[in-house]
């Protein structure tokens, strides 16, 4: 009687191995779009602080250079050297009624595992009403 039931393990380990053979990728491949999600995710929300931060400088200070020391120090997990500001709408004249001052800053890097792509382009834009 024992005999039958070692034929029967034997018989099952062959099939939970070609169960886990078929299963492995499958899994594998979502832990990595899992991290790769997570990556850009960060990239996003650190490309728009990045943006806040100079747009806000940007309404205070009117300066450009402080602008953009701002908005990368607002980025410290990403490799700030990546990231593009584009101040073309952030006029603030000193008359009345207050504008905006509104930055675009694009980040175009590679991606960390490649399983979406190889390059990424984030944008975030920020919006500061001019003075403070």
């Amino acid at each position: 009687m024992n005999r039958r039931y070692k034929n029967v393990e034997q018989k099952e380990r062959g099939a939970v191995a070609v169960e886990f053979a078929l299963v492995a990728p499958i899994l594998i491949a979502l832990i990595i779009a899992i991290v790769e999600f997570a990556n850009v995710y960060n990239i996003q929300v650190s490309v728009t602080q990045a943006s806040r931060e100079a747009a806000r400088t940007m309404a205070i200070t009117k300066d450009a250079t402080k602008a953009t020391t701002a908005g990368k120090a607002g980025a410290p997990s990403i490799d700030a050297s990546l990231l593009t500001f584009d101040y073309s709408a952030a006029t603030c004249p000193a008359t009345t009624p207050a504008s905006t001052a509104v930055v675009t800053v694009k980040y175009s890097g590679s991606s960390l595992t490649g399983f979406f792509g190889t390059t990424l382009s984030v944008t975030g834009k920020g919006a500061m009403q001019c003075g403070g």
